[in-house]
């Protein structure tokens, strides 16, 4: 009896090769959705001086004006940009080593081994990320006008300890929500090799699958986005996640806490959706790339 073909899942891919992917594809889709994220950060900040908007739809046409055109969306893109790439590159090298080893010495599902090792990830890729992530939110925010002036100015008044301003937050948020994405995606994929056996999923499929994956991650993970944006915003005056959570209380109830919720979601949706796309297929072009490499 013939047993049919089905599509063997990718050997594990080696760090290096990984880190390589995972920073061009973070790079690329976090230009491709930046001015969504500027929104989202405008959104949820009260700092004095920064730009701010209560909802998306009826308040474009303000933002517009306020910020002189809806070109100021893209302020920072370069920073950001190149920022994700080198903070998801830190990701990645600790997403990667971490999956090879639990896919090899241990029996857990794909979702399960994406979770565990999302979550080892986001924590140690922390050191990189935060620092990062202060400068390019206050850019984007309209309280300094590039990452060096930012990273200077909040150096010069809060010490390099400013630069981790939000860092509590940011790991209480970053642990779930890169580890809900990761095992939301790989399950999905799981989930579609199983129903649609005889090839990978293609590019739209990836793009689907990244889309929820991202945009479940980001609507959990909302009230703990608030509490950093506005740390990472007011970085200079070392604040604490209990004054900013009292502040957004007091100043706009517990619906303050979910202020950005929708462009978020939608922003990390897309954000995950085009980065899985690109990730796929940086993939593949290495091993493909390698494959060529080792046969001459």
């Amino acid at each position: 009896m013939t047993v049919p073909d089905t599509v063997a899942p990718p050997p594990p891919s080696k760090p290096v090769n990984e880190v390589i992917a995972g920073a061009t594809a973070r790079a690329a889709s976090q230009a491709t959705i930046h001015p969504l994220d500027t929104l989202k950060v405008r959104m949820q900040t009260s700092v004095k001086g920064a730009k701010h908007v209560k909802g998306i739809g009826k308040n474009l046409p303000t933002l517009s004006r306020c910020a002189k055109g809806v070109s100021t969306l893209y302020k920072g893109v370069l920073s950001a940009a190149t920022g994700a790439g080198i903070a998801i590159g830190a990701y990645f090298a600790f997403y990667s080593v971490a999956k090879n080893v639990m896919t090899r010495r241990t029996h857990l599902s794909p979702g399960a081994v994406a979770f565990v090792s999302g979550g080892a990830a986001a924590l140690g890729s922390s050191v990189v990320k935060v620092p990062l992530a202060v400068c390019i939110r206050s850019v984007q925010a309209g309280v300094y006008p590039n990452a060096l002036v930012a990273a200077g100015s909040i150096v010069k008044a809060a010490g390099v300890r400013g630069l981790f301003t939000g860092y509590l937050p940011t790991m209480l948020e970053d642990v779930p929500d890169m580890a809900v994405k990761f095992a939301a995606y790989e399950t999905l994929r799981s989930v579609h090799q199983k129903i649609i056996t005889g090839r990978q999923p293609n590019t739209q499929e990836d793009f689907v699958m990244g889309a929820i994956s991202g945009a479940l991650a980001a609507a959990c993970s909302t009230p703990l986005d608030v509490i950093k944006t506005n740390m990472m915003c007011t970085a200079a005056s070392r604040p604490s996640m209990l004054s900013v959570a009292t502040k957004v209380m007091r100043t706009r109830g517990v619906a303050g806490f979910f202020h950005g919720v929708g462009p978020r979601a939608l922003s990390n949706g897309m954000n995950s959706a085009v980065f899985f796309c690109f990730l796929e297929t940086f993939r593949a072009v290495i091993q493909k790339h390698m494959k060529s490499a080792a046969e001459a």
